[in-house]
């Protein structure tokens, strides 16, 4: 059989040699190769970087490798085939120049279909440098679309959408990609007006525990919080940084929540600078910070102001000393201080379980182990506590799922591990349907009950994410037949999580008096988590050319659009899920008309000659061998680094 090699070899006798190519894994996950050793795409996901070595101009061509006999006396058939079917259409062929790309569409279909099970519903077009091969690889997607640009006639419209997807595509492959300065701008310690303070102050303290921010206690007693603005504000002594931080910090949260009720714009103004003042301030902390209370209530309160403005690198800094200085602490175990003062040990508890689950959550969104290990918790965890056990669950995912190990596990004991996490977030999200249905018998109609429902319902879609990611990691063969290698439950599982998402949206825009409420979903709901259903449904859409799949796609994708008066960042998530359904229906339409003439001509070889039968090899529609996609926990590996490129553009800035 004739080397593929013989021609690549003749066209590079004129390149200088390279000392390197990229690695191995960067070639296997396709993606760009800083040529380092090790590489820093393989230093980020933990793996061992390894290179080939680079085949000199004088080697012999490579051979194709025979897998088995039966596999080779399928290719052999296959070739006489088609030379049957040649030699059949020559007479048709010459008749016209229709005929003529209507052998070259079957042609193409016959060689190409064979690398994917799905190839019975289109035609893939061969692109130079990036041939998409049905894998389910979404970045693998946007460059054959990209790269197919020039055997297409392009739309203006089209050729927008395609300079946008270059630019992505850029973003996607620089390892070091151009991020915004941490370093927030000089800022004066200009405060709100103190009648302004006090009578916010008052308010909450007369609001009791009837709070929108019921999570505020769990890092630092509202008293004390009063006690450090009390401090700073009539200081006769200097007061700290840490001290400047956490009045400016519950202010920020105390005028927002009075704001979202009255809808005072003057107090949401308060709240801008509350938190104009805490970025400027963590910027000056210190390298090395002291081990106490307040230090660890400080960088909290940074952690949630990072993740709402989806700064998760930043995030993960503080939440990482936050988590260390616990440990210094003890506060990790029963008896971490000699102290009779219950209050004060009760308080230190709650601040833990929050650097907990706020670790727990940064750490399964960025690929990363834990900073706190639950073998080495002895503090008693409240089981009633849903966003603790929460944490805890999502800490379980990432270290028997998708940590290094945990991807590489043989199929059975993945599957029997996936089967049991999604049985307990079943659980939880039961639990959760039962609170929505009971704040759904109460009167409505204020800001706080939409509140209530709001964060309810995106508790409900964070759990469902979740659960579609566990169920992503169950082999085929565990979850049974599938046109794609996505188990059928997982798919259910994405639909009903993109059908809640539809409904919280309608509920937030109904919300008129909290103007951040949409930022602050998106920030928690779908970036946080991370949101996982689109690119699921996405890559079932692509490879099935599900048109009323990519439907519910494009409404994702409108939901989160913002609006136009509103300065958002130009990561915000809208442009990436908007640019990705544009992306898939331009594939869909350049395909329709080539696929429609490609399953006429089939039909009518069928029909007129029996020797050549899609079906036997695996191209019958409605069912699937699988061959074409890479099996067990490498297929689940680059599902799952890619998922993490992808959200890392809509994190700290990512210019794309």
């Amino acid at each position: 059989m004739e080397s593929r090699g013989e021609n690549n070899d003749m066209r590079s006798k004129g390149r200088p040699a390279i000392a390197r190519r990229s690695c191995d894994q960067c070639r296997s996950r396709k993606i760009g190769c800083d040529r380092g050793s090790p590489c820093s795409h393989c230093v980020a996901a933990k793996l061992e970087c390894t290179f080939s070595a680079v085949v000199s101009h004088a080697a012999a061509p490579k051979q194709r490798v025979l897998i088995s006999a039966q596999y080779e006396q399928k290719i052999d058939g296959i070739a006489r085939d088609i030379d049957g079917i040649k030699a059949l259409l020559q007479g048709i062929s010459a008749s016209s120049d229709n005929d003529h790309s209507k052998v070259d569409s079957l042609q193409r279909l016959s060689t190409t279909g064979l690398a994917s099970p799905f190839n019975e519903q289109k035609s893939v077009s061969i692109c130079d440098e990036s041939q998409w091969d049905h894998s389910g690889h979404i970045i693998d997607f946007v460059k054959a679309v990209v790269n197919d640009r020039d055997s297409r006639y392009v739309e203006p419209e089209a050729g927008e959408v395609l300079l946008s997807l270059r630019n992505l595509v850029k973003a996607l492959e620089d390892p070091t990609p151009i991020r915004n300065s941490y370093l927030p701008k000089a800022a004066d310690s200009t405060m709100p007006p103190l009648e302004a303070v006090l009578a916010v102050l008052r308010w909450a303290r007369d609001l009791g525990e009837n709070v929108k921010t019921p999570w505020l206690p769990e890092i630092l007693p509202r008293q004390h919080f009063t006690e450090i603005c009390q401090k700073v504000y009539f200081s006769v002594d200097d007061y700290s940084e840490i001290d400047f931080i956490l009045a400016n910090g519950y202010l920020s949260y105390t005028f927002f929540e009075h704001a979202a009720i009255s809808g005072r714009e003057d107090y949401f103004e308060h709240c801008r600078l509350c938190r104009m003042n805490i970025e400027s301030a963590l910027s000056r902390l210190p390298l090395l910070l002291p081990a106490t209370m307040n230090v660890i209530a400080a960088l909290t309160l940074g952690v949630f102001q990072a993740i709402e403005g989806s700064e998760t690198t930043k995030a993960w800094t503080y939440i990482s000393t936050a988590a260390n200085l616990c440990q210094t602490l003890g506060y990790h175990c029963p008896q971490f201080e000699k102290t009779s003062d219950e209050t004060k040990r009760a308080a230190q508890e709650r601040l833990f379980w929050t650097v907990y689950k706020l670790d727990k959550g940064l750490s399964f969104r960025l690929g990363r182990s834990s900073n706190i290990r639950d073998d080495e918790i002895t503090l008693p965890i409240d089981l009633s506590d849903e966003p603790t056990m929460i944490a805890r669950t999502q800490g379980r995912i990432y270290d028997q799922l998708y940590s290094p190990t945990g991807l590489f596990r043989p199929d059975d004991e993945r599957g029997h591990i996936a089967q049991a996490l999604a049985t307990e977030l079943r659980d939880l999200i039961n639990e959760s349907h039962d609170d929505v249905f009971t704040v759904a018998g109460q009167p409505r109609g204020t800001p706080s009950d939409q509140t209530r429902t709001i964060w309810l319902q995106s508790n409900l879609i964070c759990q469902h994410s979740l659960l579609a990611q566990v169920l992503r990691a169950v082999p085929s063969s565990v979850s049974g037949g599938s046109l794609t290698s996505i188990p059928n439950d997982c798919i259910k599982v994405a639909r009903d999580c993109l059908d809640m998402h539809e409904q919280c949206m309608r509920t937030i825009r109904d919300c008129k008096n909290d103007p951040f409420m949409m930022r602050r979903y998106i920030n928690w709901a779908i970036l946080h988590t991370p949101f996982v259903p689109f690119n699921i449904l996405f890559t079932r859409a692509v490879q099935l050319l599900d048109i009323t799949e990519l439907g519910r796609l494009d409404r994702f994708a409108a939901s989160l659009q913002p609006d136009p008066s509103s300065t958002e960042s130009p990561t915000h998530p809208y442009r990436l899920y908007r640019l990705l359904c544009q992306a898939a229906r331009l594939y869909f339409n350049w395909n329709a008309a080539s696929s429609a003439a490609d399953q006429a001509l089939i039909q009518n070889l069928s029909q007129s000659s029996g020797v050549f039968d899609f079906a036997q090899y695996g191209m019958d529609t409605g069912a699937t061998t699988g061959e074409g996609l890479i099996a067990g926990g490498n297929e689940l590996s680059e599902w799952y680094y890619e998922n993490q490129q992808i959200m890392n553009l809509l994190n700290d800035n990512v210019l794309y």
